[in-house]
């Protein structure tokens, strides 16, 4: 009885694994969470809300959250990606291009592309 038991006390404890485990770094797909803006830096506590969810056949959503004053604007975003190479995603907003996306393992490097200028938004899985 007690080999029985202790068996299934080692079993328990070896099966069970932490979700970081169970993350798989080479898809795009998941939640990402802003941590860093090229604008801005530190990045201010209202932007760090900001989060955005890659939904598998190309559609992605997403919260952008910016300072306005004492208040934080939270912007819907609804758009759709094509993937280019292994790592690299092109964005597809109302038929014009968002941005360029690259993964690198546990990151996502959003290129903001508009025809001002450039800024880099650097997410984490979240």
């Amino acid at each position: 009885m007690k080999k029985l038991l202790l068996l299934l006390v080692i079993t328990v404890f070896t099966s069970c694994s932490s979700d970081n485990e169970d993350v798989d770094t080479t898809t795009i797909l998941g939640t990402w969470k802003l941590i860093s803006h090229s604008d801005t830096n530190p990045l201010p506590d209202c932007m760090k809300q900001t989060r955005i969810t890659f939904i598998e056949h190309g559609n992605l959503s997403g919260e952008i959250y910016e300072p306005n004053g004492e208040n934080c604007d939270k912007t819907n975003l609804v758009a759709s990606y094509e993937k280019e190479t292994e790592t690299l995603y092109t964005v597809i907003g109302s038929s014009t291009i968002l941005a360029e996306v690259e993964l690198e393992s546990n990151k996502l490097i959003w290129t903001d592309k508009s025809s001002t200028k450039t800024r880099v938004l650097n997410f984490v899985r979240k």
